[in-house]
C-alpha cells in the first residue's frame, strides 16, 4: 500500500484536483453559453430548437438551389413564348440580346 506522505501521490492528487476543477468549469460553461444563445434566439422570435430546420426549409424552398436554365434553354423559350403569342416579336429580338449579352 503506497504511503500517503510520499511526494508523488501529492501531486496525483493536486493534478486530479486541477484537471477536474478545469473539466467542470469548461461544462459549466457550456452549459452558460447555450442558454444564453438559446435566449437571444428566443428574443428574436426563432425557436432554437428548431432553427437548424427552419432554415433547411426555407433553403429547399427558395431559388438559392435551383439551377438556372442555359442560354440555349432561355432562347428556346422566348421563341415558344412568342410563338404563343404571349410577347411580339420586338420584345423577344430585345430580350434574346440581353441574354446574349450576358
Amino acid at each position: 500500500m503506497p504511503d500517503p506522505s510520499t511526494p508523488g501521490t501529492a501531486l496525483f492528487g493536486v493534478v486530479f484536483a486541477v484537471v477536474l476543477t478545469i473539466v467542470v468549469l469548461a461544462f459549466a460553461l457550456i452549459i452558460g453559453l447555450t442558454i444564453y444563445r438559446a435566449v437571444r434566439l428566443r428574443r428574436q422570435g426563432v425557436n432554437p430548437l428548431t432553427l437548424e430546420t427552419d432554415l433547411a426549409v426555407k433553403v429547399l424552398k427558395s431559388d438559392m438551389l435551383r439551377s438556372t436554365p442555359s442560354k440555349a434553354e432561355r432562347l428556346a423559350e422566348l421563341d415558344v413564348l412568342e410563338a404563343n403569342g404571349t410577347i411580339s416579336p420586338t420584345e423577344r429580338e430585345s430580350a434574346r440580346e440581353r441574354i446574349l449579352e450576358e
